[in-house]
């Protein structure tokens, strides 16, 4: 296998040898110091294999013994490579390419995070950042082993990490603390009212109620408490209070919506790709100013092996358009005014059981005031922390 793997580096011909005395002229190669392979006959042709150097020397040979050789096939790569002999612009680009990869892959062009819960991947990334450590930083300028210590220090959930190079992406493997229980003695908590409101039912599972449905309460109260001082003992006992305490609140969302409305009226969308390598980002477009967009991009990256190389195709997507000002009148106002109104209250109260709602509407010459008010249920108990001194 070897010995063939090296003949088809070097490169040989096939070729017949015809009107002559084979024997004599196999015997005058050998002679000669030509080595023939794969000798066999054809009719009568002889056909048998020598190197590329060899071969040249073969016409005197045959011509001597009355006959003649002739090539068949070419193979091995300086055949492959010939038609290049011309084209040194390629080849000087292939060097160049070669070298390139090469020296890029002596930089970090992409950066993951794996075994972290805690302390988010963003976190990690922005504190390498801060320390030298980032996309475009070449591997050799980094002290791996003293950023890895400067890491544990800093975060206190990070117990082990290693900066791995696999590549051109920094892996970084990360073990996190494991949480200490807390200390149960000292684990005593009041629950407090978090707003305003009348308690419609209260749920004490831990602690002593200080409060009874149909008490009104203000933000701050104390609903259930984490301490009481028996009268049997006349010690003070501790729990960590836990309850549920329902009450009816209120609350009020004021809006002011203008009657002057900017509408966008879309009238085309169009693509545009830049090619990401290593770090450029290189256009493969020509792009006219067209006029205001929404513009959303995508990146796709090349993965082998599950890894992401930092060679991909960015995809602009933009939606152009024409801005419109309209003047609403009192009726198109208020549906958008009440919309708007519908959509705060989503966000702020959620799926909370509601009890009421009042919305009062104001009508100006530019603008509409509009306000919602509601009565709805809500748990408004909040845990807080008894802290003691210490003796």
């Amino acid at each position: 296998m070897l010995i063939r793997l090296f003949r088809w580096l070097l490169g040989y011909v096939k070729f017949s040898y015809s009107g002559g005395f084979k024997e004599d002229f196999i015997n005058d190669c050998y002679r000669s110091g030509i080595n023939l392979k794969n000798l066999c006959t054809r009719g009568e042709e002889l056909l048998a294999e020598t190197k590329i150097k060899t071969y040249k020397r073969l016409h005197k040979i045959a011509f001597a013994h009355g006959g003649k050789v002739k090539i068949m096939k070419r193979k091995g790569l300086p055949f492959l490579l010939s038609p290049l002999n011309n084209r040194w612009g390629l080849f000087a680009g292939a060097v160049f390419f070669l070298f390139f990869i090469s020296f890029m892959g002596g930089f970090v062009w992409n950066i993951t995070v794996t075994g972290n819960n805690r302390v988010t991947e963003v976190k990690i990334v922005d504190y390498l950042a801060q320390n030298g450590f980032s996309v475009g930083t070449r591997w050799g300028s980094v002290d791996k082993e003293q950023l890895e210590i400067s890491i544990m220090a800093y975060f206190e959930d990070v117990a082990w990490i290693s900066i791995n190079k696999i590549g051109s992406t920094a892996s970084i493997e990360i073990d996190e603390t494991v949480n200490k229980p807390e200390m149960t003695e000292r684990n005593v908590t009041n629950v407090r009212a978090s707003q305003d409101g009348v308690i419609v039912r209260l749920t004490v599972n831990s602690g002593w109620a200080e409060v009874k449905e149909g008490d009104a309460v203000t933000a701050g109260d104390l609903l259930i408490s984490g301490i009481r001082e028996s009268e049997i003992d006349k010690k003070n006992h501790y729990a960590h209070a836990k309850g549920t305490v329902l009450a009816q609140v209120e609350s009020a969302i004021t809006l002011n919506v203008s009657r002057r409305q900017t509408e966008k009226s879309y009238t085309y969308d169009k693509e545009y790709k830049t090619l990401y390598f290593f770090g450029m980002e290189i256009p493969l477009y020509l792009k006219k100013d067209e006029g205001t967009a929404d513009v959303s991009a995508e990146r796709e990256y090349l993965v082998i092996n599950s890894y992401r190389l930092p060679v991909g195709i960015i995809t602009e997507k933009s939606r152009y358009y024409i801005s419109q000002t309209l003047l609403l009148s009192d009726s198109e106002l208020e549906i958008l005014a009440r919309a708007e109104l519908e959509k705060r209250k989503t966000e702020e109260l959620g799926d909370l059981e509601l009890i009421s709602e009042k919305v009062s509407l104001q009508m100006n010459e530019d603008d509409c005031n509009i306000t919602g008010k509601y009565s709805y249920i809500k748990d408004i108990g909040e845990e807080t922390e008894i802290l003691f001194e210490e003796q």
